[in-house]
């Protein structure tokens, strides 16, 4: 499952990406020259099958969405491994299948095999360590393998992700909580349900009829991948239908075009600097790019009125959201953005629609997708107007504390503005460049 960042050795790096790189490679290193010696292996024959197996399962990897880390089914082996060989065994086929994998096969750098081999050292030994102090031992019954092997799993899972995690976040600045509720958090009931029992199976095949019937087993076990595969490949088909909707609204007013990704840039900082959860962070990004997606039943005569919109005009426009939060809602998996949709034009005193929800009955996550849509449309340029500039755009932000917009979100975005934490692009140029070309 690990994986390192994939930039040159430390180009760039911090002095704390360096001191965790190091303090994993002493770690495992020291682990390796002070267990390996002492293993116990009656018979390699067995063992070597047992490698091939866990090569195998390494040669088809399932890149997580959104990160350099993936994850692949060799966990269950692993747990096995563990149980039936005992931790130091299991540590070394590991080390040799981590090794030939990641130079031959992924083509990985040397300092990035390094890392996961020595990451991989400490997981397993640690993942042992918690199977054997449970009372934790190689049997055919299964229910004495229950407690003990859920206890190796835990620990596995536990610090394999987060030591990925880590790395990841400090190459990246941000998180390792972040950084693990985005890559991971959704993969817990997969390991810890469904790779633990797995790993249970293979014990009790291994110790009723031996390699043999782990090696058919293994059929059972890339099934299992494939399956997961199949939900990765979902997941994904989720992110390219929210992408498509997206182009059909640039598509229906070209002048807001990249006009989502921008607040849904901003929406997704603001929500992480309030401390949400990663889970509604995605929630937040779906529904950043698709806030707009009722202005596709809006006429272009009225969405590119180089004038004031007429009483009658503006019906028609305060009709988006409620055309949007039906789109959306027609899609299972975007149910939850459906009120942030239909919600993104509520003022927090009450005067915004549909509805005229005001305060907290407006969703939080509504509250600050208005914000975010609310600065990019002031720093952008509008057939009706010209780009209001970052400073008239802050300042209107501010003035709108309270009345327009929630004080809390506000306060967050201008401490994003103010670190630089967020990137506000030239998009006054970009749409004047596109309206002039029209001319």
């Amino acid at each position: 499952m690990s994986d390192a960042p994939s930039r040159g050795p430390f180009a760039g790096t911090s002095l704390l990406f360096k001191l965790y790189y190091f303090a994993v490679l002493a770690a495992g290193l020291g682990l390796a020259f002070w267990k390996f010696p002492t293993a116990r292996i009656d018979s390699l024959t067995p063992i070597l099958w047992w490698l091939g197996l866990a090569i195998a399962a390494e040669l088809s990897p399932i890149l997580m969405p959104g990160s350099t880390a993936y994850i692949t089914v060799s966990s269950a082996l692993e747990y096995a491994a563990i149980v039936v060989f005992g931790p130091v065994v299991a540590a070394m086929i590991s080390t040799v299948s981590t090794l030939l994998t990641g130079v031959f096969v992924s083509r990985q750098s040397p300092h990035k095999v390094l890392f996961n081999i020595c990451l991989f050292i400490i997981t397993v030994l640690a993942a042992g360590f918690a199977f054997e102090f449970v009372g934790g031992r190689a049997t055919t019954n299964v229910g004495e393998l229950v407690i003990p092997l859920a206890a190796c799993g835990v620990t596995y899972f536990l610090i394999d992700t987060f030591g990925v995690s880590l790395i990841i976040a400090l190459v990246q600045k941000t998180s390792t909580w972040r950084v693990w509720q985005r890559t991971y958090l959704w993969t817990t009931v997969t390991h810890l349900v469904g790779f633990v029992p797995l790993g249970a199976i293979i014990i009790v095949i291994y110790l009723h009829i031996g390699i043999p019937g782990v090696a058919l087993f293994f059929v059972p076990l890339m099934l299992a991948r494939y399956s997961f595969k199949l939900y990765m490949d979902m997941r994904n088909a989720h992110i390219d239908t929210v992408r498509a909707l997206t182009s059909a609204i640039d598509a229906s007013d070209p002048f807001t075009c990249g006009h989502s990704e921008r607040v849904t840039e901003y929406s997704v900082a603001i929500a992480r600097e309030l401390g949400l959860s990663e889970g509604r962070v995605t929630m937040i990004e779906y529904a950043g790019l698709l806030h707009d997606m009722g202005k596709v039943a809006v006429q272009h005569e009225i969405l590119l009125k180089r004038g004031s919109l007429s009483e009658a005009e503006w019906e028609v426009m305060r009709m988006h959201p409620a055309t949007g939060a039906k789109i959306v809602s027609d899609l299972h998996f975007l149910a939850g953005a459906r009120d942030v949709v239909l919600y993104h034009h509520e003022r927090y005193d009450g005067k915004g629609y549909p509805e005229g929800l005001a305060g907290t009955d407006i969703p939080l996550e509504a509250r600050i997708v208005k914000v975010a849509d609310a600065f990019d449309a002031m720093m952008s340029n509008r057939p009706y107007r010209d780009s209001l500039g970052r400073e008239k755009a802050v300042s209107e932000l501010v003035e709108g504390k309270g009345t327009e917009f929630d004080p809390r979100v506000v306060d967050a975005f201008l401490r994003l503005l103010e670190d630089g934490r967020v990137v506000v692009p030239d998009t006054a140029d970009a749409t004047r460049d596109w309206s002039q070309s029209q001319n």
